[in-house]
């Protein structure tokens, strides 16, 4: 017999050959079997078709069969009349199909389209609640023929649809178990999901909120922020930190809005709800009552606002307005009249910078120490990063010492600032300075305090003059009257270039510059004697008898200087017979110390011209005890050779050699006298110039004697003067 085919694919109805009834035949046994059994059918999104048992053919009478439908979790399930054809009975008490979901019944059909009698679909689509749909079609059993009615039953269609569980809010249930969301439902196709209003968190449960505002942050560079459900009142006990954090730089304004109102208490500030408002962690006030706050300049870009409520209360809450405004700093000022800002500006603003730099001739001091230059950044808490300098006149300091001279101030006394002047002067007159062609002492020698802090003259910028020794220039010059045969004891002054000199025994030299010796080689290489290196050096100066000059101090020797014509094996050669003494120290020129000149003519070797020989040397077969001196005329060249012929001496008398005295004469230079100067005064110049040096002769007052001739020695002289060690 005929049967009902379920859950058969999308598709016109079925011809009835054999093997489609055959199949629905066995369907329809196993249900006729067990009448009452579900069968479940697997919804998809694609539609699928059943039909009651037999359909087209009419159904049989006095059966029941039951269909669920299930779909996935998260869809409903579709299903759709396409053809319906029941025996009509009144409130479809007969043959029906009941259609219900979660245990109730959606709806009992039966009758055909245009029936006066029973519940058509005509057509009309059934949608589940949830994920299931149960089908019972039941047929009432009669007296008569089973196949003698004419209805053929139903074809509907079946499908998985999208589920909207937020369509409402509905009642927990076996088929539906998930509970209402509380705030806000957000459907999606297969499911759908739970959130919460600004301000809530949702729970655990996925349903449910709770007020949260323990931990809310904005970095936005404006906005609003208010209280959970403003201006609804706030939910009670709340612990709410709201943050505002935005760039470095910025400046955040607070305004609050109408309405404002927290709890209060008449008495007691704020003792039930407050709000707390922290700029940089720095307390700007705790806020309650209907009077909303000030607007707040907060000069910071870290806000925070603690917002606490109690367990009661039905105030509204408040609500703000936040806004940004890059970071000002205050307008630099200068702490004097000689700082200069540059480029000043009407406003600064973060990282914005400015420049000082002082007037001429003032100095940046930031507290005791100098600064070369100074610039100061807006930092981003409206503050200058650097605090102003000051300017403080540039301070040249003590002037530089003049070696042998010393200075005076042109300005006030002891004021070494800007502009102060200074000038230097040399010991005259034993000292005088150098400078160059056609400019006076007075301008050499005046310094002004720059603008850079440091004493200058205007030719020679920083370095300061040099005082020069004064040549031949003694201040108790020897008498020209004298002559007295055999010499004469010297005067203190007289002869202040003289040195007395112990190596090989005593001998003597004169003064050049301030720390040159100027004398015999012979004195320190005698002929006869080997080349000796570890013989003690000698040398004093200042004084006219022996004992007192020792007295003073000796001048140790820093280098020896032995002219390279010089022949120390040559026993009557005394040709090249100069050396010279650098002291280790300069000595310090006065009345008793002076330096002789060197001669710069032929003049100074003329016939008949006097000079003085000064010297410790021998006198009357003894040692003298104080300077002694002879006044000698310069002889004729031809005269001495001739002399010398007569004694039959092979001494050479080279051009480097000039000879002085007189036989007639019982005066000349003697032993310890070697190396002291032949002295000529210059009536052109008023100096004394030593034009030789007394090197050799034959006895003593008994004849000539022998001199090397400076000035042919004048330019080795000063070019080992001028030579650095």
């Amino acid at each position: 017999m005929p049967g009902p085919r379920m859950g058969k694919p999308w598709r016109s109805p079925p011809s009835t050959s054999c093997s489609g009834k055959m199949w629905w035949l066995l369907l329809w046994g196993v249900l006729q079997a067990c009448p009452t059994q579900g069968f479940v059918l697997l919804a998809q999104q694609h539609p699928q078709q059943f039909s009651s048992p037999g359909y087209p053919e009419p159904y049989l009478k006095g059966q029941e069969s039951a269909l669920d439908i299930q779909a996935p979790e998260g869809f409903a399930v579709r299903l759709v009349f396409q053809d319906f054809d029941l025996e009509p009975s009144q409130d479809c008490e007969g043959d029906s199909v009941t259609i219900s979901a979660n245990g109730k019944d959606l709806s009992r059909l039966c009758g055909q389209q245009g029936s006066p009698l029973g519940s058509c679909p005509s057509p009309r689509e059934f949608v589940s609640s949830g994920r299931r749909l149960h089908l019972t079609f039941r047929t009432r059993s009669t007296l008569e023929n089973k196949s003698a009615h004419l209805h053929r039953g139903f074809l509907a269609v079946y499908q998985a649809v999208d589920l909207d569980e937020c369509a409402s809010q509905r009642d927990f249930s076996e088929d539906n178990p998930q509970p209402q969301c509380q705030h806000l439902c957000h459907n999606y196709i297969g499911g759908y999901f739970c959130s919460c209003l600004p301000g809530y968190e949702l729970q655990k449960d996925k349903h449910s909120c709770r007020a949260e505002c323990s931990n809310r942050l904005f970095t936005e560079p404006s906005g609003f922020i208010s209280s959970l459900e403003y201006p609804q009142p706030y939910p009670p006990d709340l612990r709410c930190n709201y943050s505002i954090r935005v760039e470095r730089g910025l400046t955040l304004h607070l305004k609050f809005l109408e309405p404002f109102e927290i709890d209060d208490h008449q008495q007691v500030h704020c003792p039930y709800d407050q709000l707390q408002i922290y700029a940089s962690g720095k307390n700007l006030g705790e806020f309650c009552g209907t009077q909303k706050p000030p607007d707040l300049d907060t000069r910071s870009n870290a806000v925070d606002l603690l917002f606490f409520t109690d367990e009661s209360g039905d105030s509204r809450g408040w609500k703000l307005h936040y806004t940004t405004e890059i970071i000002k700093c205050p307008q630099p000022k200068t702490l004097d009249e000689f700082t200069i800002i540059q480029d000043l500006q009407p406003q600064y603003q973060f990282r914005d910078y400015f420049i000082v730099s002082c007037k001429e001739g003032y100095q940046l001091v930031e507290g005791n120490k100098a600064l070369p230059s100074f610039t100061a950044v807006c930092q981003d808490d409206g503050t200058w990063h650097r605090a102003m300098p000051r300017c403080k006149i540039k301070d040249c300091g003590q002037p530089r010492s003049l070696p042998n001279g010393d200075f005076h101030y042109t300005t006030a006394k002891g004021v070494n600032t800007y502009q102060a002047g200074i000038q230097y002067h040399c010991h005259e007159p034993y000292y005088k300075m150098h400078t160059r062609a056609g400019v006076s002492e007075s301008t050499r020698g005046m310094y002004t305090c720059t603008a850079q802090g440091i004493w200058k003259n205007e030719q020679e910028g920083e370095k300061i003059p040099r005082c020069l020794p004064v040549c031949g220039k003694p201040v108790h010059p020897v008498e020209q009257k004298q002559r007295i045969i055999g010499g004469q004891k010297a005067k203190l002054g007289n002869f202040p270039w003289q040195a007395l000199t112990s190596i090989h025994g005593r001998g003597g030299g004169a003064l050049l510059g301030d720390r040159w010796i100027l004398t015999a080689a012979h004195t320190l290489n005698p002929k006869g004697h080997n080349a000796q290196n570890n013989v003690s050096q000698n040398v004093f100066l200042g004084h006219t008898n022996v004992e007192e000059i020792m007295k003073l101090t000796n001048h140790p020797v820093r280098r020896v200087i032995i002219h390279p014509d010089y022949r120390q094996d040559e026993a009557h050669n005394f040709d090249g017979d100069i050396a010279l003494l650098e002291l280790e120290n300069s000595v310090t020129l006065g009345p008793n110390l002076l330096p002789i000149c060197l001669p710069d003519n032929e003049t100074f070797y003329d016939k008949g011209l006097m000079g003085y020989v000064s010297g410790f040397g021998i006198m009357e077969e003894r040692i003298a005890d104080d300077l002694r001196f002879v006044r000698l005329p310069v002889a004729k060249r031809e005269a001495c050779e001739r002399w010398l012929r007569e004694k039959n001496r092979p001494d050479v008398f080279s051009q480097n050699m000039f000879c002085a005295g007189d036989p007639m004469l019982k005066q000349d230079a003697c032993q310890g006298d070697s190396g002291g100067v032949f002295a000529v005064r210059d009536p052109h110049s008023d100096r004394w110039v030593a034009t030789g040096i007394v090197s050799w002769g034959i006895g003593c007052s008994r004849g000539y004697g022998f001199y090397t001739k400076l000035l042919n020695y004048v330019d080795w002289i000063k070019k080992e003067m001028e030579q650095k060690d």
